[in-house]
């Protein structure tokens, strides 16, 4: 379960973004806000810091709390990622830090089971986390991903995380020899959930990018499932596609 404090800004960036809080009034004063939502001012102090960092208000002594923005701006606040290669994937796991909210074993129902494209009853180690950037530790998380490993890797994979930074697939190849031949990549909107928003300090709903990526071994199996939630305004992907001449030309 996500902290209060974010809880908490998560529902501030709500009111804010539907205009409970127009751009330009003033948030109500600490203890007011502690009292409405039954926490204490210290979790209050931490959500409207989550608040500031992200340009949606700002504060001064004296002088309150100010709405400045609905939305969070777009600029400055995001994550580009360029990949073209199974490697440019590792060094993009290698520059973000992944924190681990959430780690349990589950057996695949049906709908899951469609999901992973994998047989109901198949045991998964399932791992929530969200990314953040270590160039800048102000900003707001970059991606909440849910992965799904073969159940095979339970044990190693618990006994690594959260001290292992590197990509999973590539601690699996490391130890246990199983090599990623190809990643298969699928890109779609989505709305942010209620879980995922809270974590990532965002407003239930708000557009994102879905990336729903499969590791495949040399038998064309998928031991490895991860679907990425990113905010529309933190996160672009880049590519490139090189045309090929045609054969004689």
């Amino acid at each position: 379960m996500s902290p209060r404090y974010l809880l908490l800004a998560t529902t501030l960036l709500d009111q804010i973004a539907k205009g409970e809080y127009p751009v330009g009034d003033l948030l109500p004063p600490e203890p007011e806000l502690a009292e409405l939502h039954k926490v204490s001012r210290s979790t209050v102090r931490a959500a409207l810091l989550q608040l500031q960092q992200l340009g949606i208000i700002s504060r001064r002594r004296g002088a309150g709390t100010r709405v400045e923005a609905r939305r969070p701006p777009s600029a400055g606040a995001g994550y580009n990622q360029s990949l073209g290669t199974f490697d440019d994937l590792l060094q993009y796991a290698d520059a973000t830090e992944r924190r681990v909210l959430e780690i349990n074993d589950i057996v695949a129902d049906d709908q899951l089971a469609g999901r992973l494209q994998s047989r109901p009853g198949g045991r998964w180690l399932h791992i929530s986390t969200i990314r953040v950037s270590t160039d800048d530790e102000t900003a707001a998380p970059i991606c909440w991903t849910d992965v799904y490993i073969d159940n095979e890797y339970a044990a190693l994979i618990r006994e690594e995380l959260p001290g292992y930074r590197h990509a999973l697939a590539a601690l699996i190849e490391e130890r246990r020899g199983r090599r990623v031949s190809e990643i298969r990549q699928t890109i779609r909107a989505a709305g942010l959930t209620e879980v995922a928003a809270a974590a990532l300090v965002a407003a239930v709903g708000d557009h994102a990018l879905e990336i729903t990526r499969r590791y495949v071994d040399a038998n064309g199996v998928a031991f490895i499932t991860t679907f990425s939630l990113h905010p529309g305004d933190r996160f672009s992907y880049e590519m490139r596609l090189r045309r090929r001449d045609a054969e004689g030309g």
